[in-house]
């Protein structure tokens, strides 16, 4: 079984350096005949490089049956991993970026069937540096930026201090129903964020907060710092050597 393990983890490595959708679906032809337990040993024969080249091929509307059987743990590591594989057209526009990182985190957090599973994830990515930064940016123009919307007002009930300012949430559920939130949304993650992990939540605006700086320049800052951290965990080989330590964006 050992031997079937690696071999099966190796094919889907070769595949993932070529092309990352084939590989995905190599894995999905293998959950066919492989117990989730099996599976899980195959995921855990991978290195990160594999894993995030995988997982960024997938989203909310395309799953993944290996996002849904990753630790925690590996999927903090794709989200600190990520920001190298980023587009320059991403790394170099404050609204694609936020899009992106919006994207990503819904899709891996989202897609696993138990809120015990979203709370360890979002647990684990924020006890790193470099995830949450990750995992603040969606929120940036959110929590630093006043509401400029006519149509509704969250009262930040939840907020360590009310700067009349910050939008909240304080429960998911009810404020999604009356506003008419959707999943594509971000403020409906920063409300799951909020009912799920209250003490990520309050590291978000910690952060942000602690950022003397607009919301564009702080972004700006964090895409600096997530591409050095992800290069550093990386140990920078060859093939990232082009990725540059600093962006700037556009107007």
């Amino acid at each position: 079984m050992n031997n079937l393990v690696e071999i099966a983890a190796a094919e889907i490595k070769q595949l993932a350096d070529i092309e990352p959708k084939q590989a995905s679906k190599k894995f999905e032809l293998m959950a066919n005949t492989m117990t989730d337990e099996v599976l899980v040993e195959v995921i855990e024969q991978m290195d990160i490089v594999t894993l995030t080249q995988i997982n960024s091929h997938h989203d909310i509307s395309c799953p993944s049956i290996m996002s849904e059987l990753m630790s925690p743990e590996q999927i903090r590591d794709i989200v600190c991993q990520q920001p190298l594989y980023w587009e320059e057209k991403i790394k170099s526009n404050a609204d694609e970026l936020i899009q992106h990182t919006f994207d990503f985190l819904t899709y891996l957090i989202r897609i696993q069937d138990c809120e015990a599973k979203q709370t360890a994830i979002l647990e684990c990515i924020a006890e790193d540096p470099a995830g949450l930064f990750y995992l603040s940016i969606p929120f940036i123009e959110f929590i630093l930026g006043p509401s400029t919307s006519t149509e509704y007002h969250i009262n930040d009930s939840y907020d360590d201090e009310d700067d009349g300012e910050t939008i909240g949430f304080s429960d998911r559920n009810t404020e999604e129903e009356a506003h008419g939130l959707s999943m594509d949304d971000p403020r409906s993650l920063l409300a799951l964020i909020s009912q799920l992990a209250p003490d990520v939540e309050k590291s978000i605006k910690n952060l942000l907060r602690s950022e003397n700086s607009s919301w564009i320049n702080i972004i700006n800052k964090f895409v600096s710092e997530l591409v050095l951290q992800a290069k550093e965990k990386n140990e920078v080989t060859d093939e990232y050597a082009e990725v540059d330590d600093m962006f700037s964006f556009l107007d």
